[in-house]
C-alpha cells in the first residue's frame, strides 16, 4: 500500500486535471449532493482552506443547484479543485485509492 499510494494519488491528479505533486494532500469527496450528506456544509467550507496548500476532488449527485456549484469548483480554483457532478464508479476507485483525506 505504502509503494503505490503515491502512485493512485499522482493517476488521481493527472485523471481529473489537477496539477500532479505528490507533496499537495489531495481531500476527497464522493456522495450524493444532499443536505443529509453534509454537502452543503462541505461546499461552504472549501472557501475557507482553499488557500492552502490542498486539492479537492468532489464526486456526486445530487440536487441542481449542488451539482452546479460543484461544477463551479474548476472556475473558481483551476489549479485546486475539480467537481465532477456524475455517477463514475472508476473515479470514484481512483479518489478511494489516491485522496489523502
Amino acid at each position: 500500500v505504502m509503494d503505490a499510494k503515491p502512485l493512485l494519488k499522482e493517476a488521481l491528479q493527472a485523471e481529473v486535471g489537477l496539477p500532479v505533486d505528490g507533496k499537495v494532500p489531495v481531500i476527497g469527496f464522493i456522495g450524493r449532493l444532499e443536505e443529509q450528506k453534509g454537502s452543503d456544509i462541505l461546499a461552504a467550507a472549501i472557501s475557507e482552506f482553499i488557500d492552502e496548500k490542498v486539492q479537492i476532488i468532489v464526486l456526486g449527485t445530487g440536487k441542481k443547484q449542488m451539482e452546479k456549484q460543484l461544477e463551479q469548483l474548476e472556475i473558481l480554483y483551476p489549479d485546486k479543485a475539480r467537481g465532477v457532478a456524475k455517477f463514475n464508479v472508476p473515479l470514484a476507485h481512483m479518489i478511494t485509492a489516491g485522496a489523502d483525506f
